[in-house]
């Protein structure tokens, strides 16, 4: 393994087993919650890998809004039980939630990872009315590295340029909403994430300038085939200046956003949100974030 990539495998690893720990000493799911754990959906090339459905119980029978909730882990650790609370939480605000697994770079590549979750779209696009959701209805939230390959996947189901490029096919899936907490969005560009891992992800494509140029967050064939955004960052976060970069770039493009950015606690560090969904800021940024879901559904 790349020397680099295993440092960042051991310092999320670190990160991800404090919070596990935490959260699993609060865990208790809500009564009106029903998890559907540990299905299997087929990965890119026919992988079988892991998913978690949630979705409120004694529901009036009325079609449920759709969330497809896409872990971080800095692309080389987590898996969908990290943001297990999180999705719990949702469900009990009457929602049908998704959580699929996808593979890691300590495993694969770049392409691999976006079709894994591209794939994971298109068992939701099978099956989501099946378990009572609105497929008129279905939006996407993310963390961290997740919210790189959302939107990348989210992208995807809207530009032929993309799809060829990824080697991937149409899908019936209509995307209404991405929400990214703390985005790990630029991976191959100076900075501390290029250098990590560039040569990883994308090994011998990074020759390809075709190639690269799409894997610009701010490329139009990315920007201008994504739903309305929804972005959450804090003072705290590692990130945030990525996430400020994005939605500097979104304002410029004038593409549809909201932005909550929390300022002078560091209790609420990268991804809290999902990774401290027991904090007072967290349900706070649950609750605007329902109510901004509810807004981009009602202008469809």
């Amino acid at each position: 393994m790349n020397p680099l990539l295993e440092f960042a495998v051991k310092e999320m690893d670190g990160i991800l087993r404090d919070r596990r720990t935490r959260l699993d000493s609060l865990h208790l799911a809500p009564d009106d919650v029903e998890e559907l754990l540990d299905y299997t959906f087929q990965g890119a090339g026919g992988t079988p890998l892991g998913i978690d459905i949630f979705r409120t119980k004694n529901s009036d029978n009325s079609p449920l809004p759709v969330i497809i909730m896409i872990h971080g882990g800095g692309l080389v650790t987590g898996s969908r039980k990290t943001t297990r609370a999180f999705c719990e939480n949702l469900a009990a605000k009457r929602f049908l939630v998704f959580v699929p697994d996808y593979r890691l770079a300590t495993d694969t590549d770049v392409l691999t990872e976006i079709g894994d979750v591209y794939a994971a779209f298109s068992y939701v696009s099978d099956y989501l009315e099946g378990y009572g959701g609105d497929p008129d209805r279905v939006s996407v939230v993310s963390d961290s590295a997740g919210a790189f390959l959302a939107t990348y996947a989210v992208a995807t189901t809207e530009s032929d340029a993309l799809q060829e490029a990824f080697g991937l096919d149409e899908l019936p899936l209509r995307i209404n909403a991405l929400v990214c907490f703390s985005g790990m969005f630029y991976t191959n560009q100076r900075g501390p994430l290029g250098l990590f891992y560039a040569d990883a992800l994308y090994g011998k494509k990074l020759t390809d300038p075709s190639f690269m140029q799409l894997m610009d967050p701010e490329c139009p064939e990315v920007m201008g085939h994504l739903p309305p955004m929804f972005l959450v960052s804090s003072d705290a976060d590692i990130l945030k200046n990525y996430t400020k970069r994005y939605i500097s770039a979104l304002r410029e493009a004038e593409h549809p956003c909201e932005f909550l950015y929390y300022r002078g606690n560091r209790e609420l560090d990268h991804a809290f949100p999902t990774m401290k969904p027991y904090l007072t800021e967290s349900q706070e940024v649950l609750e605007k974030l329902i109510d901004w879901l509810n807004q981009v559904d009602d202008e469809e």
